[in-house]
């Protein structure tokens, strides 16, 4: 009894000290989380356009496919993802044989029937993919399985057909993965390039909001634009204010005391002892984080933001100092990333990926080729643009005559070149003025060949896209022979080029629509070291937002960020004489609406009707129109704009010939967002932006074309010369009609010289 009494009392108090000191002995490691779920669900819905699907996508032939790639986020997890299909197909199917696989990476999620029916109306069915086969890249693949008859069939017979619709959806669900605060994974998890959504990206202002703070927001702003892309950002800007869920980039200057500032009382930053970047979480979400951007003052504030976005230090860690920048490059007009170079030809490798130039089968899909041209391109009298094309592709038999490589430009077609057979000799030496390089077969087996073609500059816009594709011939064998091999196969070459150096950039202003598109002319150097952005004395938030949704609409064209912009308000106008402009206004907070009244072909007002100034009845000028003449305001007229909020404006600067000013204007502070609603690619509008002057109505957009011209850019004198007499034919009649008498002049002289020596 007393034994099991001691061990008992071991078992309670001697056991535990014992297994204590052990544990205190060994040494404590905490090895931080990669990762950690929560689980809360969000949802997206994306449609098969906005995942790439321009068109909806045929199947043709007994067995064909096309498909769409989506991502997932670096911190989700999909827990779920339905997908709405859409889709028709041919009535001459048999319902027994024919199907429609939908495959995720290539693991079939669902295997569709066609009923036999009698029409060609929309189908619409709901099919569930695993989660299991979603990965970060994946692709969606719709596979045709087609036949018209039980007998022996024609693989390429006209029936053979359906059509999946690009309006169709794809619901996903997915849980947020929580990310560690660490530097090294930026841009993530404020912009995630895996994400196809539009980027929505809150920046706060903590303390005073100087210019020099919008300057390093600016630069921020356009980074993330341009990372993000065609899929767009906003950046909702607040003061002293952290968003209640999400990420967020902050912009701190100094040492400040956060008590009393919203959201900001809980959170620690680290102390400053120069330009530094951080990465905390959000004290009002834990599964947000926040970019934290402070520096001591201002100037350190911006030596931070270029620091992030430009790449010079490897960042690492929860916070860090940065170093500041010894000498950064001086940017070239026209050399952003995004654009085709103006300076050398341009090879297809640098516009595309080795693997994307490269396909196969009898009627593949095209290779696109994505690219910016820049928009100032002088196109008059012009041969076009000139394309060297080195292409390889599989020989078909002899009897094969009508295989073909089409090249388009914008969906037009600039070229057809013939897709030759190796085993007709006459037919290669009678098209070698056509390939004016022919290798013979390679070890491959295909053949290598090249063209130069011209395209057309009418076919071409700034963002334009080049499409190449292989069109083979289907060989006819008889009934119950025809077979479809897929061995055929193509290629472009990535040493194949294109080259716009030739061209002179000369163009007439203002011009809204490259604004919109491009952002031209502030883009025309791609850090905008020649752009100032004009504020009111006293912005609101709206302001802010519009200034920093802009930046990121400029960081997108261009592909770089924005690291010398300027911001200003109007009493410093004057030390930006020599820049391009660009204002934002609202209400009447901006005093130069008034000054450069003369200037303005509108004068905004916040009535619902506005004055427009008209045409200059000086016929004089019409004659020798002068690109640094006044806009002349010798009539008015009522612009009646019942529902109109918001107005984009461009005019030449007041201050200095040959420059830009854009005018962005909202009656109220929250009508600038329709602005920038305008000139996203958000469907619905119903006219571009374009003209002089922009009126934006809800979905509509009225244009005004300009009244007084400006020209940015340059000429050689004799093109110069020739052009405008081309352009004006009261100023060629004058021109003709001097030279007439001045050459009747030297003739008149030059036979009374020879008269006067035969009789001497």
């Amino acid at each position: 009894m007393i034994k099991k009494l001691i061990f008992t009392l071991y078992l309670l108090v001697a056991l535990p000290l014992q297994l204590h000191a052990g544990d205190a002995s060994r040494k404590t490691v905490i090895k931080p989380m990669a990762a950690v779920r929560t689980t809360i669900d969000s949802s997206h819905q994306l449609t098969l356009k906005q995942l790439g699907a321009r068109f909806p996508m045929a199947l043709r032939g007994v067995d064909s496919r096309d498909g769409v790639s989506f991502n997932v986020r670096a911190d989700e997890v999909v827990t779920q993802a339905r997908l709405k299909l859409l889709f028709s197909y041919s009535p001459a199917l048999l319902s027994d044989v024919s199907h429609i696989n939908v495959l995720v990476n290539g693991e079939v999620a669902a295997s569709l029937e066609l009923p036999k029916k009698t029409s060609t109306s929309t189908e619409e069915r709901i099919v569930d993919l695993p989660p299991r086969f979603i990965t970060e890249y994946n692709k969606i693949d719709f596979q045709l399985i087609g036949h018209y008859t039980d007998k022996c069939e024609d693989p390429s017979h006209s029936s053979l057909w359906a059509n999946i619709s690009n309006l169709s959806t794809l619901d996903v669900k997915s849980e947020p993965v929580r990310l560690n605060s660490d530097l090294r994974i930026l841009p993530r998890p404020f912009m995630d390039p895996r994400d196809t959504r539009q980027l929505q990206l809150p920046v706060v202002f903590v303390g005073h909001v100087d210019n020099e703070m919008l300057e390093a927001a600016g630069t921020v702003s356009s980074w993330f634009g341009a990372i993000a892309g065609d899929r767009g950002a906003i950046f909702p800007a607040s003061l002293n204010t952290l968003p209640a869920k999400g990420h967020a980039v902050v912009f701190v200057t100094g040492n400040l005391p956060l008590s009393g500032m919203a959201g900001l009382a809980s959170m620690a930053l680290p102390a400053l002892s120069g330009p530094t970047l951080s990465i905390v979480s959000n004290p009002n979400d834990p599964d947000g984080k926040l970019l934290l951007i402070s520096g001591r003052d201002s100037k350190e504030l911006r030596m931070a933001a270029t620091a992030l976005t430009i790449g010079t230090t490897a960042l690492e860690g929860t916070s860090m100092l940065v170093k500041p920048l010894i000498s950064s490059a001086v940017r070239r007009p026209y050399d952003a990333p995004n654009w085709l170079s103006s300076h050398r030809p341009v090879r297809f490798s640098e516009l595309s990926s080795s693997a994307a130039l490269n396909v196969s089968g009898h009627n593949p899909g095209a290779i696109r080729l994505n690219m910016r041209v820049p928009p100032d391109l002088f196109r008059w009298n012009d041969a076009g643009i000139p394309v060297d094309l080195k292409y390889r592709y599989t020989p078909q038999a002899l009897k094969s005559e009508n295989s073909s490589l089409l090249v388009n430009f914008n969906e037009q077609l600039v070229k057809s070149v013939p897709l030759l057979s190796v085993e007709r000799p006459s037919n290669l030496q009678s098209m070698l003025h056509m390939v004016p390089k022919l290798n013979a077969l390679l070890p491959d087996k295909t053949l290598s060949m090249e063209t130069r073609l011209n395209v057309p500059m009418y076919t071409v816009a700034h963002q334009s896209q080049m499409q190449l594709n292989f069109k083979y011939d289907y060989n006819k064998e008889g009934e119950c022979r025809d077979i479809i091999v897929d061995n055929m196969r193509g290629s472009i070459e990535p040493d194949s080029w294109i080259d716009i150096s030739g061209y002179q950039h000369f163009m007439a202003m203002p011009n809204l629509a490259v604004f919109s598109d491009s952002g031209f002319p502030f883009t025309r150097l791609a850090d905008l070291s020649e752009t100032a952005v004009i504020l009111s004395d006293s912005p609101s938030l709206q302001e802010y937002t519009t200034y920093l949704g802009l930046m990121g609409r400029l960081g997108q064209s261009t592909g770089y960020p924005a690291t010398a912009v300027s911001v200003a308000q109007a009493g410093q106008i004057d030390n930006f004489a020599s820049k391009d402009l660009l204002l934002i206004a609202s209400g009447d907070n901006q005093p130069l609406l008034k000054t450069w009244r003369i200037a303005l072909q509108i004068q905004p007002s916040t009535q619902r009707s506005w004055k427009l100034f008209g045409i200059d009845l000086n016929p004089f000028h019409w004659v020798f129109s002068s690109a640094v003449a006044a806009p002349q305001s010798l009539s008015e007229t009522l612009f009646e704009g019942a529902t109109s909020r918001a107005v984009i404006q461009g005019f030449e600067s007041p201050l200095a010939r040959g420059r830009s000013a854009v005018l962005i204007w909202g009656a109220q502070p929250d009508d600038l967002n329709e602005a920038l609603l305008a000139m996203s690619d958000t469907d619905g509008f119903v006219n571009q932006i374009k003209g002089a002057v922009s009126v934006i109505r809800g979905k509509s957009i009225d244009s005004v074309a300009a009244d007084s011209v400006y020209y940015i850019g340059s000429l050689p004198w004799i093109t110069q010369v020739r052009w405008q007499l081309s352009e004006n034919f009261p100023l060629f009649l004058i021109f003709s009609l001097a030279s007439a008498m001045l050459l009747s002049a030297l003739a008149y002289f030059a036979l009374k010289g020879m008269a006067k020596k035969r009789l001497l």
